[in-house]
């Protein structure tokens, strides 16, 4: 007989087997730009650059969103936030660096860019593991609302089955009666 899954055991599988395919392609991406198997040209690395200057900039900004306000605390892991703060200020520091130097060394842009992809994905790796173990708290939240209307709907059930039996005792009593 197959063991059924609650509901936290799939949500929790769910969401670090994403952060855990993440991982493993941005892991891919970053071997791949490293390697040079996949060539940028200069206008990537302008497009790059000013993509991940707002990336980097979010992600600073969520953080700090994340710090200051009690009710986002409550929903957020701090962990992922605080892992994700030193790739936000690489990003806006190497973004800023390149957008105002233009260097012509591809060098920067070879190693560059693929150290940012590659924290990226030891941190989704991280939170993968560390996810399934300690989920956060939206996931925890989903779980318990998910209990109650299971209980819910067994107590109807069970309501149900009540009146059902109920009847089939009236019904049997009227036959004898009878």
């Amino acid at each position: 007989m197959k063991k059924k899954l609650d509901f936290l055991t799939k949500a929790k599988l769910i969401y670090s087997g994403e952060l855990l395919i993440f991982a493993i392609a941005f892991l891919i991406i970053a071997i791949l730009e490293f390697t040079q198997v996949i060539k940028i040209n200069e206008t990537h690395h302008t497009f790059f650059n000013w993509l991940t200057l707002f990336g980097g900039t979010w992600l600073i900004a969520d953080f700090l969103w994340a710090l200051f306000s009690k009710k986002r605390q409550k929903k957020v892991a701090m962990l992922d936030k605080v892992l994700h703060l030193p790739l936000g200020i690489y990003l806006v520091s190497f973004d800023l660096f390149c957008l105002i130097t233009q260097p012509t060394n591809q060098l920067i842009y070879q190693y560059g860019i693929p150290i940012a992809i590659g924290f990226i994905s030891i941190c989704y790796g991280f939170e993968a593991i560390y996810h399934f173990f300690k989920p956060i708290p939206v996931v925890l939240e989903m779980a318990e609302e998910e209990e109650k209307e299971a209980l819910k709907k067994l107590e109807e059930q069970q309501t149900e089955e009540i009146i059902v039996e109920e009847k089939g005792k009236d019904a049997e009593q009227d036959v004898k009666n009878d």
